[in-house]
């Protein structure tokens, strides 16, 4: 037998075969939230798997840990001082090399292609793979308590009760928005944070956009492009609220039809009362200048520095991973202790 490639549905297969095979061993980036149940019979994992995931690039969350044994399995580790972004799941049976991460969407949506290789079982890939794993192996360290408390959160995580209500935590210089939203509300005075799932026709964008250029035309000023200027201009329509009552600075999570989450730093500019949306009616729009991301400091309610906005909403993504989840926040708008609370995290 030689190697052979594999896509879709027969390489989570043949992955799922091979980690059947006796002396399991996984080199795999991100362990979704229900990697166990994706890759072996009842979701139980065999005692003497042993895995080596990532850590830094934020993609695998505190419930996977869990789930393979942290903080507690010297089987579990992760490499400190390095990315890790490879897809390798063998045994005696063989070795996948892939794209595929251990989660629901790379080994069981229908909607995703992920394409790989099998090695069959003591050929010369093979043995270079696992001499490779075990190399790796030795100098990754077990994900402990620190590390586990580092990870992004997940709905269903056990987050402060796992660690007691009243004890401390060390969320070190860049944590997570749930993380700090978690364990430290009180770091956002004076932010909002404005839920969305709805998009602003472009009818009402350009409407908007025409009477800020208007303005800015009127005081001598020079139009700042809506996307191509130092600023970004971002409409928030028909929001039912009192100019008075919209947040002056706030972080924008909208989730896509797709699911995907976009994040956003903002500053509230100007409420336009009434702009057209091209079928004859008119709708209330609040503008707003998007930030970069963590400005922080007195730019921005003296927020300290977050993670990177990726990780942040590779994390907000787990946990709104279907819409009934995002429907509780949809459409408002939140202080930190009231999303704290809408979102389970306390």
């Amino acid at each position: 037998m030689g190697v052979k490639y594999l896509t879709g549905e027969g390489l989570a297969k043949r992955i799922r075969k091979v980690m059947a095979g006796d002396n399991p061993w996984m080199c795999v980036a991100f362990l979704g939230p229900t990697w166990a149940e994706e890759l072996f019979d009842g979701g139980v994992t065999p005692e003497n798997l042993r895995v080596v995931c990532d850590l830094r690039m934020g993609m695998t969350v505190q419930t996977a840990l869990r789930l393979g044994g942290a903080p507690d399995n010297e089987r579990l580790r992760h490499l400190p001082d390095q990315q890790m972004h490879a897809k390798i799941y063998a045994s005696d049976e063989g070795a996948v090399v892939c794209s595929a991460n251990a989660s629901h969407a790379a080994l069981s949506s229908v909607d995703r292609i992920e394409d790989g290789v099998w090695l069959p079982p003591g050929g010369k890939a093979h043995c270079e793979a696992e001499a490779t794993f075990e190399t790796r192996y030795s100098n990754a360290v077990r994900v402990d308590a620190d590390a586990l408390a580092r990870a992004p959160e997940h709905l269903g995580g056990l987050g402060a009760a796992a660690v007691g209500a009243n004890e401390a935590v060390d969320l070190g210089n860049s944590p997570t928005l749930l993380q700090l939203l978690r364990y430290d509300p009180e770091a956002f005075k004076g932010i909002r944070f404005v839920f969305s799932n709805e998009d602003v026709t472009e009818a009402v964008k350009a409407g908007a956009k025409a009477i800020m250029d208007e303005e800015v035309a009127k005081d001598g000023g020079a139009a700042e492009g809506w996307g191509s200027g130092p600023l970004k201009y971002h409409c928030f329509a028909n929001w039912e609220r009192k100019e008075s009552d919209w947040p002056v600075l706030f972080i924008s999570v909208y989730r896509g039809s797709n699911g995907k989450i976009f994040l956003g730093m903002y500053r509230h500019l100007r409420f336009i009362p009434e702009v057209s949306n091209g079928e004859g009616e008119t709708e209330e729009v609040f503008v707003a200048a998007k930030v970069r991301w963590n400005t922080g400091g007195a730019a921005f309610g003296d927020l300290r520095k977050l993670a990177t906005v990726l990780q942040c909403e590779t994390e907000l993504k787990v946990l709104f991973q279907n819409e009934r989840t995002f429907d509780r926040v949809a459409g408002k708008v939140l202080d930190a202790v009231g999303a704290r609370k809408v979102l389970k995290l306390t």
